[in-house]
C-alpha cells in the first residue's frame, strides 16, 4: 500500500501539470479564493497535503439549508389574535422560545467534545451540524460569514415586509423590528417587494390605523424574529469560543431581513469576556433573555427623501432587555453600512420614527 502511494507521488512529481509541483504557498493562495466551506471540504479530501493546506484558509463562508421546520410552531395551539396579548406572547417566549434554547445551547461556549445541541439540527438540519464540525478544524479562520434560511415561523412568508436590527455583545441588549405594509418608489410610482423586485401598481389610498388583528400579527412576528436572534446569538458565541483568531463574523439570512455582525473592538470585548472569566460564562449563558420593555408605534405614512421612497402603514416594535430608555443610537448610526436602496429606506424610516415620532410610542410590556 505504501509502495503504491509512493509511486503515485513520484509520478505526480514528474508530471509538469501536477499540482504537487506547486509550493504550498501557491496552493494556499488558490484555495483562499474559494471561500465556500463545501468546496473547501471537497479539497480537504483530495490528499493529505491538501488536507493540511486547506485548514490554513482564513476566510470561510457557507449557506445552511433548512431541512427541518421549527417544532415549537408545529405543536402550538395558541393564536396570535387570542386574548391576553401580549402577555401570552411574553410567556410563550419564556417557556418555548428562551428556556429550551438556553438549556440546549448553553454548552456551546464551554469546552466540550459533545456534538452541537439538538436545537441547531432542529432548525437547520444535520448538514448544518456537519458543516460546523468541519468548520471547527479551521483554527486560523479570521473572517466567517454564514447565511441561514429565512424564518419559516407561522405567519411569516415572502409577502410579509419587515427587517430587524439588534444591539448585542456577550448578551442581547435590544432588538428593533420595522414592518411597513408597502414601500413605493416616488421616482417610478412603483411598489418595492420584500425580494427587492419592483412592479407597477396603482397608488394606494391613505393608510388608516391598523386593525387589532393586524397589529397583533405584526407584534407576534417581531417576537418570532427575536426567537431566531437568540438562537443565532448563541451560535455566534459558540464560533467565538471555537475559532480563537476570528476577527469578523456575520450571521445573516437568505431573506436579507437582518444580521448579527461582530468585528473590531466589539468582537475583542466579547472574546475577552469568554476567556477572562470562564466560570462566569455558563451562568451568563443560562440567563433568561426576555424583553422587560416592549414598545410599539404605528405611523400611517413616511416620506423618505434620501432613499426616494414612501412607506405606508409602518409598525415599529422596540424590545429592550433592560428597562433603560433613550439608547437607540445603534439603530440610527448606520453602522451596518446598508447600500441597497431598500435597506437604505428601512434605515431612514427607523431614524425618522425615533427622531420625530417618539410621541407615538406605546409601551406594551
Amino acid at each position: 500500500m505504501n509502495t503504491t502511494e509512493k509511486s503515485r507521488e513520484e509520478e505526480d512529481a514528474a508530471d509538469p501539470s501536477s499540482l504537487n509541483r506547486l509550493p504550498d504557498e501557491i496552493i494556499l493562495q488558490i484555495l483562499t479564493k474559494l471561500v465556500d466551506l463545501k468546496t473547501l471540504c471537497f479539497c480537504h479530501l483530495v490528499s493529505r497535503r491538501f488536507s493540511s493546506i486547506v485548514l490554513q484558509v482564513d476566510t470561510v463562508s457557507f449557506i445552511a439549508p433548512l431541512l427541518n421546520p421549527p417544532t415549537s410552531d408545529q405543536n402550538t395551539d395558541s393564536d396570535p389574535a387570542a386574548t391576553g396579548f401580549p402577555k401570552k406572547l411574553f410567556w410563550s417566549l419564556i417557556n418555548g422560545v428562551v428556556l429550551k434554547p438556553i438549556h440546549l445551547l448553553r454548552r456551546m461556549v464551554v469546552p466540550s467534545t459533545r456534538p452541537l445541541p439538538p436545537i441547531i439540527s432542529s432548525f437547520y438540519g444535520d448538514s448544518f451540524r456537519s458543516a460546523v464540525s468541519f468548520l471547527s478544524k479551521f483554527r486560523g479562520v479570521k473572517s466567517l460569514s454564514i447565511e441561514l434560511p429565512s424564518s419559516t415561523h407561522r405567519g411569516i412568508d415572502n409577502s410579509c415586509l419587515f427587517k430587524w436590527k439588534v444591539k448585542f455583545g456577550n448578551r442581547i441588549e435590544s432588538f428593533l423590528f420595522l414592518s411597513p405594509n408597502s414601500i413605493s418608489d416616488t421616482n417610478r410610482s412603483s411598489h418595492v417587494k420584500q425580494n427587492n423586485n419592483i412592479e407597477n401598481i396603482e397608488e394606494d389610498e391613505e393608510e388608516t390605523e391598523p386593525s387589532i388583528d393586524s397589529f397583533k400579527q405584526k407584534v407576534h412576528i417581531a417576537f418570532q424574529c427575536l426567537k431566531d436572534v437568540i438562537v443565532r446569538h448563541r451560535m455566534l458565541l459558540y464560533f467565538m469560543k471555537d475559532l480563537p483568531v476570528l476577527e469578523k463574523v456575520c450571521i445573516t439570512d437568505s431573506g436579507e431581513r437582518g444580521r448579527l455582525l461582530l468585528s473590531g473592538g466589539k468582537l475583542a470585548e466579547v472574546r475577552e469576556w469568554i476567556h477572562s472569566a470562564p466560570d462566569n460564562v455558563k451562568p451568563q449563558m443560562n440567563r433568561i433573555e426576555v424583553p422587560v420593555n416592549v414598545s410599539q408605534c404605528y405611523v400611517p405614512v413616511l416620506n423618505l427623501p434620501v432613499s426616494g421612497c414612501v412607506m405606508k402603514g409602518i409598525t415599529l416594535v422596540v424590545m429592550r432587555m433592560d428597562d433603560v430608555e433613550g439608547e437607540d443610537d445603534c439603530f440610527t448610526n448606520g453602522e451596518d453600512g446598508f447600500g441597497d436602496k431598500v435597506e437604505v429606506a428601512y434605515s431612514e424610516a427607523v431614524m425618522e420614527i425615533l427622531e420625530n415620532h417618539k410621541d407615538k410610542m406605546k409601551r406594551l410590556l
